[in-house]
């Protein structure tokens, strides 16, 4: 998706994940769209600039997991890469997760049927600021923006990442989805560093990918629904033992149905000729003398 300089994608092994039902809003400031998760891929979210920054501002992009922070990254005006890539969780003190699909925690005690899911389950955002690294942020323009009710600068934590608080009863998310986003194993890294910036009263940017598992956005018409594959027959010598691998079983299965058809309509025809009535044929008189046993009849 993209909305005026800056773009954003989400990655998984390397490629964009196809993006379904992209929509922007009138005042072309929150671009939304739908995404396929799949339980156990790792992923990240590409966030890229076009052209240099205009009015020389620095850029500053924190994404958002299930509603959780995750990390901030400042896009330099005088950047010499053209893209930034979230892949972690930050936890301070030099430590993160990497970012993943998975299961969510569903059980049916009925002790949590009242417990409402997030309201951002789902949902991985971007929100990007314009502003100046650097500076101190002036309280008054802090306070603008009331959505942000934490501070971006400060790491997330630990706590409720993997925690019972992440659990829910099955009628409560069933219709919405069964997918999180989890967090791998902790590692090091050293890369990040605490700086000052400065925003700006424009208003932010947000890219939002709402994700779900394929089933669900095919269920709900926002992603097609596959077209058959003609299975290759593969013969049984091909294989030690004349295992039989699943596709020659889905093979045999289809040649039997369709062999069971074909009988169905041969004694559907065989039926039809035999409820046919014979046509009587007339007998002409035969005219001439009669003939008399014992009489010599001229042929010449």
């Amino acid at each position: 998706m993209r909305l005026g300089n800056f773009s954003a994608h989400v990655v998984v092994d390397g490629s964009e994940l196809k993006e379904y039902e992209v929509t922007v809003n009138s005042s072309g400031t929150q671009a939304t769209c739908w995404i396929a998760s799949e339980a156990g891929k790792k992923f990240s979210v590409k966030w890229k600039r076009h052209s240099a920054t205009p009015k020389h501002l620095d850029s500053k992009g924190v994404l958002t997991v299930d509603g959780k922070r995750c990390d901030t990254f400042i896009f330099a005006k005088d950047s010499s890469s053209d893209s930034i890539t979230f892949a972690a969780i930050f936890l301070g003190d030099a430590k993160e997760r990497e970012l993943m699909f998975c299961n969510l925690q569903l059980t049916d005690d009925e002790i949590l049927v009242g417990k409402p899911a997030s309201s951002h389950l789902g949902d991985i955002t971007l929100r990007i600021v314009g502003g100046v690294m650097g500076q101190e942020s002036r309280e008054s323009e802090e306070s603008e923006e009331s959505e942000e009710s934490e501070d971006e600068d400060t790491p997330a934590t630990d706590v409720g990442l993997t925690s019972d608080t992440n659990i829910y009863h099955e009628k409560t998310v069933k219709k919405l989805t069964t997918h999180c986003v989890g967090f791998g194993p902790e590692r090091e890294n050293s890369d990040y560093e605490l700086v000052k910036f400065a925003r700006n009263r424009d208003p932010p940017l947000k890219f939002v990918f709402k994700y779900r598992p394929i089933v669900i956005l095919q269920a709900n018409g926002i992603a097609p629904r596959p077209t058959p594959a003609l299975a290759v027959p593969i013969a049984l010598s091909d294989h030690p033992s004349g295992a039989q691998t699943e596709t020659q079983s889905a093979v045999l299965e289809k040649i039997a149905l369709l062999e069971n058809e074909l009988k169905r309509l041969r004694s559907q025809v065989l039926g039809e000729v035999g409820d046919q009535k014979p046509k009587r044929i007339k007998r002409e008189p035969i005219e001439g003398h009669p003939v008399v046993h014992g009489e010599v009849i001229d042929l010449t």
